[in-house]
């Protein structure tokens, strides 16, 4: 065995000192063969640093094997780590976000842009828009009310909410100050801005949404304790006394004006006592999208890992055909709705308390459904992840883009926009909408990539 040592002039105790090297030179001979006599011969002379040097060969190509396999198999974990999440993974909710996002673009285009039709055409389109923020929100409870909760992280992830949207609010001022710079504003301004308010005359309010979020999240455990409990007369109560204050108030708030209208009475008034007793103040109705979201979403989640029992709520076994049915008429409704608001009041484009109307509520449920239980594959499955994933990044640089498309359409070539009649123009506003969504759309998803930078734009 050990030979080799012998003829290059190693004695029999060093040779079993060194027996390894003489073990893997063995296995080298086995691998290679085709040695002959004399290169045995040669290479033997080399003594034991030759044996080394060979043994070093064969264990970097055993340490390559090792590290290309390690490498091959991690990225076939991460494939069926990444089918995995594909497949549980309901593309229809980045669906609902991304439309949402592109109504919400769309209503405060109409508000801080020129040209925009204030008619029936233009009505029409803004009427489309009142379930924008519903649906984020029920969107937001069907994807976290079903699964299990860390109290300690959700805090955590709360708090980084906070900082994150700070960052943006102080964003925010110094655009309006350095580059619109249209309205003079004070510290107390700023102070007042980062504690939630308005920025003196300059449009930010659209931050009121991350407020009713924010204002969500600090409850959320006490929401998901109701939602667990197995006593569900505890979650029902909730509900109802949401539903009763929002929805079931302001529908039959309505429904005296309308009565007022036709009497000239004024019987809408008397309810407004009925707040007295409302504890969840202005942000009650999304509060219950919330919740209403986070019952879609526990269906949801049971029919995809198919649950026996799914289709026992009659709302939610509704088909697809007919929820697209009920959505239609959900939205005749509100249109009918605006433009008696808008004979009886002047309201021009919105619908007045839109957002917690029944035919909104209904509108949102059922919408939530029908693209839930979509399924979309391939590259529009890619495309809406992509646009759900930066739908906080849109929402948060939407304004700016307004803001300077209204600088642009004060110059001479666009006042062509003046002439257009309203169907010309709305089509047109619609288009220019979709310019700026593309446009902050590209920058959050080029920007979510910077390290650090990234942080601002993914919650």
């Amino acid at each position: 065995m050990f030979r080799i040592f012998r003829e290059s002039g190693v004695g029999d105790q060093q040779a079993r000192y060194h027996g390894n090297a003489g073990a893997a030179f063995n296995q080298m001979r086995m691998e290679f063969p085709h040695f002959s006599p004399l290169q045995e011969k040669n290479l033997s002379k080399g003594g034991r640093m030759g044996v080394y040097s060979h043994v070093a060969v064969i264990l970097s190509r055993e340490r390559l094997v090792y590290h290309v396999l390690s490498y091959v198999m991690g990225i076939g974990f991460r494939f069926v780590r990444l089918i995995w999440t594909m497949k549980r993974r309901i593309v229809g909710y980045d669906v609902i976000k991304s439309i949402a996002m592109f109504f919400v673009v769309m209503l405060h285009y109409s508000f801080y842009t020129r040209f925009y039709s204030s008619g029936l055409v233009g009505t029409s389109v803004t009427v489309l828009r009142v379930v924008c923020v519903p649906l984020f929100f029920a969107v937001n409870g069907a994807l976290l009310l079903p699964r299990a909760m860390d109290e300690a992280k959700h805090y955590r992830k709360t708090l980084n909410i906070i900082i994150v949207v700070t960052i943006w609010r102080l964003l925010a001022a110094a655009f309006f100050v350095f580059i619109d710079g249209s309205h003079p504003v004070t510290v107390k301004n700023l102070f007042i801005f980062l504690l939630g308010g308005g920025f003196g005359d300059y449009p930010t309010g659209y931050f009121w949404f991350m407020n009713a979020l924010i204002a969500v999240y600090l409850v959320l455990p006490v929401m998901k304790t109701a939602f667990d409990s197995e006593r569900k007369i505890v979650f029902k109560a909730l509900l109802a006394v949401l539903i009763g204050f929002t929805v079931g108030k302001d529908s039959l708030r309505l429904v005296l004006q309308m009565v007022g209208s036709v009497t000239n009475h004024d019987f809408a008034s008397t309810l407004n006592s009925l707040n007295e007793f409302y504890i969840f103040g202005s942000y009650g109705y999304v509060l219950l999208y919330f919740l209403v979201g986070g019952m879609v979403g526990r269906y949801l989640k049971q029919r995809q890992q198919g649950g026996s029992d799914v289709n026992r709520h009659p709302v939610f076994g509704i088909s697809s055909g007919k929820a697209c049915i009920g959505i239609f008429v959900c939205y005749v409704l509100t249109l009918l709705i605006q433009r008696y608001q808008h004979a009886a009041h002047g309201t021009n484009l919105t619908v007045e308390n839109g957002y917690w109307l029944l035919p909104t509520f209904i509108a949102t449920v059922l919408i939530l459904l029908v693209l839930g239980r979509a399924r979309i594959q391939g590259f529009w499955a890619k495309t809406f992840q992509v646009i759900g994933m930066n739908t906080f990044g849109v929402y948060m640089l939407h304004l700016a883009g307004l803001v300077l498309l209204s600088r642009l359409q004060s110059l001479p070539w666009f006042q062509f926009m003046g002439n257009l009649n309203s169907i010309a123009v709305t089509l047109l506003n619609i288009v220019l909408c979709g310019c700026v969504f593309a446009a902050c759309l590209a920058v959050s998803v080029l920007l979510r990539k910077i390290p650090y930078i990234g942080r601002l734009f993914a919650l």
